[in-house]
């Protein structure tokens, strides 16, 4: 152990780099699996910045579970408050059913399965065959995993919810998801960046295993601190842990492209944390993409369903 961090030349994850007068700090994971990976080999800490490591230090109350659990939570086993995640996410489930676009079949003359009448009466297209899908579309999403501290735990699990059904919208939609978590942050002239690969195009979507670093306080209050706490950084990090920046900057400092679609802290996406229709219909109008694809409205459903229409 030096004491000092690891080093780019030592540590796979890790990327420096200049932009401007700013020395960026790059840590990118392709997976939940590989954050604790990282971890669990116990990286060298920056002991010449973080005087204390609050990774380890912080309370449970404030900061959940202590570090080794929430290192290892990182590839399963966090379940506070799940069924209750699944049992709202089914709710807006039951509203995307109405909205799924089917395949129709019409007449061909090959397909899959014949068409006996038409076959009997010597028409030509006398076999039935699924239309022709539109070509993929990629779409890429960034969820910024920090919040305000004034956020409440219903807050943070309705975005969690909603980024989740999103994705099942987009796919419903003939899109193929690019799902990240990320962390942008500042001290003077250096930046941290974190960036969490949760869902690769194509690949299926596992809500257990997003559920945990989206919405488990440990997760930020733990695990990100301590990748903080290895990082290299010259700067005075040890007391705050690095300043969010906005949304402006952190677009370009990820290279977030106008086609992509990115949500901020709960607050920022308009979630009040208290009626999972209301809150969704809220953050699908923030993002802006009902000329991309078309969109449940939720309150609508939820109002029929209530007067037993």
């Amino acid at each position: 152990m030096k004491g000092t961090g690891v080093q780019p030349e030592d540590c796979k994850y890790l990327t420096l780099s200049n932009r401007g007068n700013l020395t960026e700090y790059k840590m990118y994971f392709d997976s939940i699996g590989a954050v604790q990976t990282f971890l669990a080999g116990d990286p060298d800490i920056n002991s010449e910045v973080f005087y204390e490591l609050k990774s380890r230090t912080a309370s449970v109350e404030f900061a959940g579970a202590p570090l080794p659990d929430a290192i290892n939570y990182c590839i399963g086993g966090y379940s506070d408050n799940y069924d209750q995640f699944l049992s709202l996410a089914k709710q807006l489930e039951q509203v995307n059913k109405k909205n799924v676009r089917v395949r129709k079949t019409v007449t061909s003359f090959v397909g899959q399965r014949p068409n006996v009448p038409a076959y009997i009466a010597g028409a030509p297209k006398n076999m039935y065959r699924l239309d022709k899908t539109e070509e993929k579309k990629l779409k890429r999403i960034w969820m910024k995993v920090t919040y305000e501290a004034s956020t409440t735990e219903e807050q943070i699990r309705n975005r969690g919810i909603i980024a989740l059904n999103l994705i099942n919208l987009l796919e419903m939609n003939n899109y193929m998801v690019d799902f990240r978590l990320f962390e942008v942050c500042s001290v003077d002239d250096e930046v941290f960046r974190c960036e969490i690969e949760l869902k690769k195009p194509g690949q299926r979507l596992f809500p257990r295993l997003c559920y945990y670093p989206m919405c488990g306080k440990a997760f930020v209050r733990r695990v990100l601190c301590r990748i903080k706490e290895s990082m290299p950084f010259k700067g005075g990090w040890g007391l705050s842990y690095g300043v969010v920046v906005n949304e402006k900057v952190t677009r370009m400092l990820m290279d977030i492209g106008d086609e992509d679609i990115y949500i901020g802290s709960p607050s920022e996406m308009n979630i009040s944390g208290e009626n999972i229709y209301i809150d969704a219909d809220a953050f699908l109008d923030k993002i802006g993409i009902s000329d991309k694809i078309v969109l449940p409205v939720y309150t609508d459903e939820a109002f029929i369903n209530l007067n037993g229409g």
